[in-house]
């Protein structure tokens, strides 16, 4: 494959725009650059091209925002329906109204709903609403929740979050009850909520997520759980549902209308009423049409028979089929499958003196060149086919050649066509 065209628009956007990208996670960093592409064009289906016209089986997804394929006729039509009634209006629409009703007929926390724009307006929305309802103001949390001071002001890419902001916000470990209970001893009567991701790339442990919750309630907070990820992709009820936990408040986003740009903050009637007495969540365009069509669509195919049993019948061939490579290669040492089958993929580490993130860069060079677009981490849509699948494996066996040659030479740079991949940003 040539990357001429993504090469010359890369070097544009450098010097216009941050990272060139609007999102760290889409950024050249987190590609080879040199054996990747940096620009997309279209998208149909499960497939994308870049600008150089090189076609790929995407499993990235637009970071999972994607849930049933790029271009999906039915959704589009919604979209261009209501284009031509218009698209944002000077009083609320009937269809944030036809929206909030179905969502609080599907997401077992949601008796209230509030639509905003990304996953870090709804997790901020959240946790003020539980900082307002139990007059509390320090917050605990497990997992990713966005670029917001509250939370990035406990990462290391805490620069211009002021110190005071960050001493409110405290991490505990998934599967680690104790990490949580020790914060609560640590700062008692001072917690407003437990948030976090109810299922990451770690399985919760046997009663793990009950637990939580039970501890938080005990403790006086609120829990919330961050579905932007799990919600619409691990059921159609998210995360809360497959469990069978139901939290005071979530967040949604992503997969909800298929990569149009909505987010909602969603939960008890009396703590989402707060927004009526003084709790401000507010924005132009959080009842923006084209969006809510989008996600009405969306959702009236993803409660179609057999699509949930569709998209984790392809993740659980890919990570079954994966493993079998990775363990027949004896490469366990440097890798490993992990996730749920809707949101998958391989977890690199550091083995002798090649960092993890040099291995994934070989790996992931080694897929895009034969057509298979990944971060390491996969997200499944409904257009996925059996036979991108059984693509994506075949390509991990060629990947896997790759790394046991550079793991008998002790490093990657012999291998390299491109740069390493290089992580903006790090969770602490």
């Amino acid at each position: 494959m040539k990357f001429e065209q993504s090469s010359k628009w890369l070097e544009r956007a450098k010097q216009l725009i941050p990272s060139a990208s609007q999102t760290y996670s889409k950024s050249y960093e987190y590609y080879c650059t040199g054996a990747a592409p940096t620009f997309l064009d279209r998208g149909e289906g499960a497939y994308v091209w870049d600008v150089d016209g090189n076609k790929f089986v995407d499993f990235v997804l637009a970071l999972g925002a994607v849930s049933i394929g790029y271009n999906h006729p039915e959704i589009n039509m919604a979209i261009e329906e209501q284009l031509k009634k218009g698209i944002s209006f000077s009083q609320p629409h009937k269809l944030e109204v036809q929206l909030a009703e179905k969502l609080i007929q599907i997401i077992p926390c949601a008796e209230m709903i509030r639509f905003m724009k990304n996953g870090s307006d709804a997790t901020s929305a959240a946790v003020r609403l539980s900082r307002a309802y139990t007059g509390r103001e320090m917050i605990a949390f497990c997992g990713y929740h966005g670029f917001q001071d509250w939370y990035v002001g406990s990462t290391t890419n805490h620069k211009g979050v002021p110190e005071i902001v960050r001493q409110l916000t405290k991490p505990f470990q998934y599967n680690r009850l104790d990490s949580l209970a020790e914060l609560f001893e640590q700062y008692p009567g001072q917690i407003a909520a437990v948030i976090m991701e109810p299922l990451g790339l770690e399985a919760p442990k046997e009663d793990f997520l009950t637990n939580v919750k039970e501890l938080a309630h005990s403790n006086g907070a609120l829990l919330i759980f961050d579905e932007v990820i799990t919600g619409f992709r691990l059921s159609l009820g998210g995360a809360q549902d497959y469990f069978g936990i139901t939290p005071d408040l979530c967040a949604i986003g992503k997969g909800m209308a298929n990569g149009m740009p909505i987010s909602a903050v969603a939960g008890r009637r009396d703590v989402m009423q707060l927004i009526d007495r003084g709790v401000f969540i507010s924005m132009t365009f959080g009842g923006e049409t084209l969006s809510l069509a989008s996600a009405l669509a969306t959702l009236a195919i993803l409660e179609r028979k057999g699509t949930y049993e569709h998209i984790w019948n392809l993740g659980e061939k890919w990570l079954q089929g994966c493993k079998e490579l990775i363990v027949s290669r004896n490469l366990q040492n440097i890798v490993e499958t992990t996730g749920f089958a809707p949101h998958s993929g391989v977890v690199f580490r550091d083995y002798g003196k090649v960092a993890a993130t040099e291995w994934l860069s070989l790996y992931q060079q080694e897929l895009i060149s034969r057509g298979i677009l990944t971060l390491g981490i996969n997200n499944y849509c409904l257009a996925h086919k059996p036979e991108d699948i059984q693509k994506y494996l075949q390509a991990v066996d060629a990947a896997c050649d790759k790394l046991i040659e550079a793991k008998t030479q002790g490093s990657v740079d012999p291998f390299l066509r491109g740069k390493k991949i290089r992580p903006i940003f790090k969770r602490n």
